[in-house]
């Protein structure tokens, strides 16, 4: 029905616009939806010089650069590069009706902006007062200078209910898009299988690229921009993210390299900075200019936590300690209050690194290493003790799938794997006190949450392979 109604739509929309005129400029780098509210939402759209990326007739890179070997070709020649467009662009939005519509609503005009090279030819819509869990179709016009505005694409998304309503909700959770462990030429296989479950949204949980191991090495701000355009104009996520707002949160090698804290120099990767990759991250995704660190009711039954692993972290090499931490004070204690103010059924914490695991014992990067041992157990001892029966965390990172539970506290992780097969691997192996469930191969995570007519609900969790069979499910009802 989605894409019976997002078809409906195209043909609906094109009559909006006053022009037949061919478009002088394109979005190549597709349509990203995200922060979406019961009342709001970010459309984040940038404008490209072609319709379609520089070709790669292989999925897979052949090498990754050497440290510090600086380009020899122009990144626009690169493949899978989307060169930018100086232009106007103007977005109109309307709610859909809930029937097979004979005609549209009439549209709201959320402005024509002007793009540069500034902002990578990118700019961020803030749509508000939106009516809650409406579908919402958006048509996007362009030009290049002065020229007349023409049709560029439409998208769609779906508010939230309001925070008192009962309604199913479905969402996917990814980790690991490396581009040289692609699975098919058209993006991951993934996002062929998410879209067939038809998810109310998505959160990438970080990694989304990989600028320090990936071909080519992003030692500069315009090649960690690539990795970005590169990623998002691959045909497979250009239709996903065009009907499925997302939730995007940064990890290490997304913000600058391996296992990175504010501050560090990068070796791999410089003259690139930490700073650098905090300015790119919030220009290539829909977040505004709000807090990297975030909260979202979807219903009466479901509300999710997303946490900020990087900005606020202490250098890892630090002696572990009281003081020692990831999140940092104000964050925790944010998330202990929202937590404890929360009348959710189900609450479900999304980090971009594990909090219970287990991990490598050579790692010391996350709350389940030695390096920020204090503050693991100091956070898993409050979940457990404040948030017993309805507190799940989901992370990614990980290159392998698990459902872990803590044999101290009994707090839920489920690991939601990497994008590919490919970039499975690096597991310790499986720990009988903590894997209810361990699988070393990609995917990704569903969670669902269906009400019941008395009030109560069930939260699903499900391990799904690259090729959407589940692989592993976990559910429980509401008390």
């Amino acid at each position: 029905m989605r894409t019976l109604i997002f078809v409906i739509g195209l043909a609906l929309l094109s009559a909006w616009s006053s022009t037949c005129a061919a478009a002088e400029v394109h979005l190549a780098t597709g349509v990203k939806v995200g922060e979406v509210t019961d009342t709001s939402a970010i459309v984040w759209v940038r404008l490209t010089k072609s319709a379609e990326r520089v070709a790669d007739e292989t999925p897979r890179p052949s090498r990754v650069r050497k440290t510090g070997e600086k380009a020899t070709e122009p990144v626009e020649t690169l493949p899978g590069a989307c060169p930018g467009a100086a232009g106007r662009i103007r977005l109109r939005f309307a709610p859909q009706p809930e029937r097979m519509p004979q005609r549209l609503e009439p549209a709201q005009d959320a402005g024509t902006v002007v793009v540069d090279a500034k902002t990578d030819f990118t700019h961020q819509f803030a749509l508000k007062d939106l009516q809650p869990n409406r579908t919402y179709v958006c048509e996007i016009t362009g030009a290049a200078g002065d020229g007349e505005l023409a049709p560029l694409t439409v998208a769609q998304f779906r508010t939230a209910p309001r925070p008192g309503d009962a309604a199913p909700v479905t969402f996917t959770v990814v980790t690991g898009m490396m581009y040289k462990d692609l699975d098919h030429a058209d993006g991951f296989t993934i996002y062929d299988s998410m879209l067939k479950q038809k998810p109310n949204f998505l959160v990438p949980t970080g990694d989304t690229v990989y600028y320090d191991n990936d071909d080519l090495l992003a030692n500069s701000v315009p090649l960690a921009r690539h990795h970005w355009h590169r990623i998002y104009s691959l045909p497979r996520l250009v239709a996903f993210h065009c009907q499925v707002p997302a939730y995007w949160e940064k990890d290490d090698h997304d913000t600058l390299d391996d296992d990175c804290w504010p501050g560090k120099k990068s070796k791999r990767v410089a003259p690139l900075t930490f700073e650098d990759g905090q300015k790119i991250f919030r220009e290539q995704v829909p977040m505004g200019a709000g807090s990297t660190y975030r909260t979202f009711r979807w219903g009466k039954d479901l509300q999710i936590w997303l946490v900020e692993g990087r900005d606020y972290r202490s250098p890892n090499p630090e002696p572990d300690g009281p003081e020692k931490s990831i999140w940092g004070v104000e964050q925790k204690a944010w998330l202990r209050k929202s937590l404890l103010d929360s009348n959710a059924a189900w609450k479900v914490l999304i980090s971009p690194t594990p909090i219970v695991g287990p991990d490598r014992g050579s790692k010391m990067d996350n709350h389940t290493n030695q390096a920020f041992a204090h503050e693991g157990a100091e956070m898993r001892a409050w979940f457990g003790k404040n948030l017993p029966d309805n507190f799940f965390i989901v992370c990614g990172d990980r290159h392998w799938q698990y459902h872990s539970i803590d044999p101290q506290t009994k707090v839920a992780e489920f690991s939601c794997g990497p994008a590919s097969d490919q970039h499975a691997g690096g597991s310790p192996g499986r720990d009988a006190e903590y894997h209810q469930f361990h699988r070393v191969q990609g995917g990704y995570l569903s969670v669902n949450v269906a009400p019941h007519e008395s009030g109560a609900s069930t939260i699903a969790f499900k391990l799904h392979g690259v090729d959407g069979n589940v692989a592993y499910e976990y559910q429980r009802d509401s008390k």
